[in-house]
């Protein structure tokens, strides 16, 4: 459905973040615009870190109805907007960025409902999981595993600062829950012992270092979910499907989370009868 819209065209929306260019952001608003024949544009924008609040600021000059933000930036977004959704406020992080008609910024997230989307049946109760990383969106990650009934949690990350600005801000998401931080050294024995294993780090993605934990000792009923996008299958998927394991990627909480943020944006909701043709769009 497309909402009453009186807002100038084309309609601009985009994605910052450093890198961007690997981004597969742009295919799917893309889609969704022509399915829905509307006259917007969803771009990437190169920002390098310690100039998102220039950039933010920018936005409605331009004419930019919104942005998404990837690594580096979901915290420093959550920093310069003047609103927060319950949502952001609740996760710490934002990763999409409204225009407001009177040119204010909305911050919100759409990484939780994207990261459960694939695996909304999946049943957690009585069960760990280990998140590996503590960046903005391992905080939608955390909150999606304690709704979908983790009680204990496993956080692997390089610095203990890190980890402890993460679980402040998610005091509230995990009371009532075991958590666990540690460095890597500890990771595999953590996530040997956990129903779910989800790498919302860097290490994986094209051009950063390799993920050092195995999956040959992983739980045979372990399900395996990372959240890089490129390359669709990292080392970890792929050593999962070898297993014979359950695997989600990156892909599939990329398409959920753009959803909310494309009726923001665009105020229309996007087409879901072509999701398959967007999947093979998205791997060719």
């Amino acid at each position: 459905m497309i909402l009453s819209d009186d807002r100038p065209r084309p309609l601009l929306a985009g994605l910052i973040g450093w890198p961007v260019a690997q981004s597969k952001s742009p295919i799917i608003h893309g889609y969704w615009l022509r399915r829905l024949g509307i006259d917007g544009d969803y771009v990437r924008l190169p920002v390098r870190e310690g100039r998102v609040p220039q950039a933010l600021r920018g936005m409605a000059a331009l004419g930019f109805t919104g942005v998404q933000a990837t690594m580096p930036h979901k915290r420093a977004c959550f920093q310069c907007v003047d609103h927060l959704t319950p949502a952001a406020q609740a996760l710490g992080a934002v990763n999409t960025v409204i225009v407001e008609d009177d040119g204010s910024l909305t911050g919100e997230n759409t990484d939780l409902p994207g990261f459960l989307e694939p695996i909304a049946k999946v049943d957690l109760s009585g069960e760990m999981a280990t998140v590996l990383g503590a960046g903005g969106a391992a905080a939608a990650v955390i909150a999606g595993l304690v709704e979908l009934g983790a009680r204990k949690l496993a956080i692997v990350n390089r610095t203990q600062a890190g980890t402890d600005r993460l679980l402040a801000d998610l005091a509230a998401i995990v009371a009532g829950c075991e958590v666990i931080s540690v460095d890597w050294a500890e990771a595999q024995r953590l996530a040997d012992a956990s129903a779910m294993v989800v790498n919302s780090s860097s290490l994986g993605m094209a051009g950063f270092p390799e993920l050092p934990l195995s999956v040959a000792s992983l739980r045979g009923d372990a399900v395996v979910y990372d959240i890089i996008t490129y390359p669709r299958e990292t080392p970890l998927l792929r050593d999962a499907a070898a297993r014979g394991l359950r695997r989600h990627d990156g892909l599939e909480m990329l398409v959920g989370q753009a959803r909310e943020a494309f009726r923001r944006f665009y105020r229309a909701d996007p087409p879901t009868d072509g999701d398959d043709e967007l999947r093979r769009l998205l791997t060719a």
